[in-house]
């Protein structure tokens, strides 16, 4: 899955974009954002990853009070998961959407694909303390072939 770097408060369009790439779909970050932010300067809400999926073919389902065991069946099950976590900019805390894409679990490590910071690693401690800051929410964004094993890993 390719990493694409955010443009202004677009971390929830590139996660989309970056997710749709694991799954073969080519769509600029550009046109997501068109479809899934009321203005370029705004933020992207939990609910426009559920309204958008269906144009580009895709489902969508939102989660609360996600944990490191989640990420951990989602990806097993071959599911990156969209997180909106806390992130730390000049001083402000902001919400921020990110990838997960991996863990580790001799390092106690989730793998991230952060569209503002890149590939990075994050402790689950850390991991789990900014995702707290909101509830835990995360999306799963997936081809329709692939509901019965979301409800599986994820419920």
């Amino acid at each position: 899955m390719p990493l694409v770097r955010q443009t202004y408060n677009a971390c929830g369009p590139a996660s989309i974009t970056q997710v749709l790439e694991y799954y073969a779909i080519r769509i600029t970050q550009a046109a997501v954002s068109a479809q899934t932010r009321p203005t370029s300067r705004s933020y992207m809400t939990a609910r426009a990853i559920v309204d958008y999926a269906p144009q580009v073919g895709m489902e969508a389902r939102l989660f609360r009070g996600g944990s490191v065991q989640t990420v951990r069946a989602a990806i097993r099950n071959g599911l990156p998961l969209i997180v909106l976590q806390t992130q730390m900019i000049a001083g402000r805390s902001i919400p921020h959407w990110r990838v997960a894409s991996g863990f580790d679990d001799a390092r106690r490590l989730v793998y991230l694909m952060d569209p503002l910071l890149g590939y990075v690693t994050m402790p689950y401690i850390d991991f789990e303390r900014v995702w707290a800051d909101h509830q835990g929410t995360f999306a799963v964004l997936y081809p329709p072939a692939l509901r019965d094993v979301v409800r599986r890993a994820i419920g």
